[in-house]
C-alpha cells in the first residue's frame, strides 16, 4: 500500500494515538440525538432505545482480499462501504439505524490517513442515516486487514419485516435494478473501464446506498417480509422462500436489468441474478399493499418497486424456483448464494 505525501505509518503513530485520532473524528459527527448516553472514551458505550421499540442488532465483516482490494477501492469509500451492508441489515427488518461499533484489524502497514478516512467515510454515511459510530477496537491482524462493525437500530413492534411471513399470492418484487454491483466487479477484475455505464456500476460496487427509507415505508403499508439482496436473487430469494415454507415463480421480462448490464456482457442473466450486493430489498406482499407501497414511494419521490414475480404453495410441500422465460417456457432455477469457503480470486 502506497502512503499518501504527509501521512504516517501507525507504527509511528501508535495504537493510542490512532484512537485519539479516531476518536476526533468520531466527535465531528453532526448525529447528537440517536440516544447515545455515553459514547467513545469508557470501557463501554452506552446507548438508550426510545420506548416501546425494539432492539435489531446485526454484524457483518469486510475481510481485505475477500471482500476488497486496496487497489480497487480508497479508504473512504470502503468505510463507506463497510458501514452501508449492516445498515442494509437494518433495511430490511423494517429498522431505523441509531449506533454503530467498528473492531479494525490492520497488517501495520497502513497509513494513518488511511484508517482516518476510512472513519471519515462511516461517519459521512451515519449523517446521512442518523447513525453514528460510538467506539469499537483496533487489533493487529497481520495476516490481512479486517473490518468488522455492529450496527444496533429500533423497529416498531408489528412493524418487523421477517422472511418467514410472506403469504401465497403475494407478490414478489424488488426496490432497484440488479446486476449493476455484480457488473463493478466483473470490469475491475478484468483491469478495464471501457464499458458504457462503468461509473455506475463501480459506485454500486463501491459505495452501495443501503435502502433504509425504503425499509422503514414498506414496513409502515404493512409489508411483513423482506430481506436485502446481498447474496443475489437466488440466493436469497431462495432463503425467504424455505422460510415461508412457498415456492415462487420470477418473470424473466421484469428483471430490472440496466441497459448498461444486459448490453456490456455476455453473461447479464446470472450477474443480475446470482452476482449479488446489489444491497436492493427483496420483499413479498399481497396486490392491496403493494399498491399501498407505490403510493408511500411516490410520496417520498422514490422510485416505485418493481414486480417480479408472485408466489405459491408448493407441491409435495418442497419450496421451488422457477422462471417463466420471454418465449413463455418455465424452468426451474438453480438456486444457490455466495460460499465464502468456495475458492475463488475476485474479491466479494
Amino acid at each position: 500500500m502506497q502512503m499518501a505525501a504527509g501521512a504516517r505509518p501507525i507504527s509511528e503513530v501508535g495504537e493510542f494515538g490512532l484512537i485519539e485520532g479516531i476518536s476526533h473524528i468520531l466527535d465531528s459527527s453532526r448525529v447528537r440525538s440517536s440516544g447515545v448516553v455515553l459514547g467513545v472514551g469508557d470501557d463501554t458505550a452506552l446507548w438508550q432505545p426510545r420506548p416501546g421499540r425494539q432492539v435489531a442488532i446485526t454484524v457483518d465483516t469486510l475481510v481485505e482480499v475477500v471482500h476488497f482490494r486496496h487497489d480497487w477501492i480508497d479508504a473512504e469509500s470502503l468505510g463507506h462501504r463497510a458501514l452501508a451492508v449492516n445498515l442494509s441489515d437494518l433495511a430490511a427488518m423494517g429498522a431505523r439505524p441509531r449506533v454503530a461499533v467498528v473492531s479494525l484489524g490492520l497488517r501495520g502497514n497502513e497509513s494513518d490517513r488511511w484508517v482516518y478516512d476510512l472513519y471519515r467515510g462511516m461517519v459521512a454515511l451515519g449523517q446521512r442515516w442518523h447513525t453514528r459510530v460510538i467506539g469499537g477496537d483496533i487489533v493487529s491482524a497481520p495476516a490481512a486487514a479486517t473490518i468488522s462493525v455492529t450496527a444496533h437500530g429500533e423497529t416498531r413492534p408489528g412493524r418487523i419485516l421477517r422472511r418467514d411471513q410472506a403469504q401465497p399470492q403475494d407478490i414478489v418484487a424488488v426496490t432497484g435494478p440488479l446486476g449493476l454491483a455484480a457488473a463493478g466487479v466483473r470490469i475491475l477484475s478484468a483491469g478495464t473501464l471501457r464499458v458504457d455505464g462503468a461509473p455506475a456500476m463501480l459506485r454500486a460496487h463501491r459505495a452501495p446506498s443501503p435502502r433504509v427509507l425504503h425499509g422503514l415505508l414498506l414496513a409502515a403499508a404493512g409489508v411483513r417480509s423482506a430481506i436485502d439482496l446481498s447474496d443475489g436473487l437466488l440466493g436469497d430469494l431462495p432463503k425467504l422462500c424455505a422460510a415461508s415454507n412457498l415456492s415462487a415463480q420470477i418473470e424473466e421480462d421484469a428483471l430490472p436489468v440496466p441497459r448498461s448490464v444486459r448490453w456490456g456482457f455476455a453473461d447479464w442473466q446470472e450477474l443480475a441474478l446470482r452476482g449479488g450486493e446489489d444491497f436492493e430489498l427483496l420483499f413479498c406482499a399481497s396486490p392491496e399493499t403493494f399498491e399501498r407501497v407505490q403510493q408511500f414511494f411516490r410520496r417520498f419521490r422514490l422510485a416505485p418497486p418493481i414486480a417480479i414475480g408472485t408466489l405459491s404453495r408448493p407441491k409435495d410441500d418442497v419450496p421451488k424456483l422457477t422462471m417463466r422465460c420471454t418465449d413463455q417456457r418455465r424452468i426451474e432455477l438453480e438456486t444457490g448464494a455466495y460460499d465464502h469457503f468456495k475458492p475463488r480470486d475476485a474479491p466479494r
